[in-house]
């Protein structure tokens, strides 16, 4: 699942829309996940719903879910997306991804999958210091993920109460994420020579 329904407020255009390597960046996620074998992939739309939505014809085993409370916070996207996908798909457990996240690519989404088994039932990126997203939820910590509310996304959740549950992947590329026009020029400037 790629949350993609952000305002992009603090950049003042749709990042989800920022090309990077040939492709708007909310594609670039896409298709990551389908390389890495993650299927099927729901994307959680918001703002420029429509926009964002156009960006991925023709992939396959690609999903949209509209999120029309998009502006409380990433909660309510994660639960868009989560219900969706259950509508549709068997679980044995969700990969949750962030459309601005650039430089997380296939390898690092199937270092990430590699490592959930029957005893590692969620598995987070670990990078600068913290853990976050790209994670790996089991489906049965699915309702809880569910239940957040506000501006607390998976992240949070993953450092909170359930922090002693968490198996991590040191994935620096998720480090990199994408909120300023200075960012998005720096991204553009260093292309793929990160």
């Amino acid at each position: 699942m790629i949350l993609a329904a952000g305002g992009s407020a603090r950049l003042g255009f749709p990042k989800q829309l920022v090309v990077h390597e040939g492709d708007p960046l909310v594609r670039r996620a896409a298709k990551a996940a389908l390389d890495a074998g993650a299927t099927p992939v729901m994307v959680v739309l918001g703002a420029d719903a429509t926009l964002v939505a156009a960006t991925l014809s023709g992939l396959p085993q690609v999903r949209t879910v509209v999120n029309e409370h998009w502006a409380t916070g990433l909660a309510s996207s994660l639960a868009t997306g989560l219900r969706a996908l259950m509508e549709i798909a068997g679980c044995d457990a969700v990969l949750v991804m962030l459309a601005d996240q650039p430089l997380v690519d296939a390898a690092a989404l199937k270092r990430l999958l590699g490592a959930l088994d029957t005893d590692h039932r969620i598995v987070a990126s670990a990078y600068n210091g913290t853990i976050g997203v790209p994670a790996v939820f089991g489906c049965e910590y699915v309702e809880g993920l569910m239940h957040l509310s506000g501006d607390s996304g998976a992240g949070q959740w993953l450092r909170g109460v359930h922090s002693h549950e968490v198996t991590t992947v040191t994935i620096p590329e998720a480090g990199y994420d994408l909120d300023t026009a200075a960012e998005v020029e720096r991204l553009k400037s260093e292309g793929s020579g990160r």
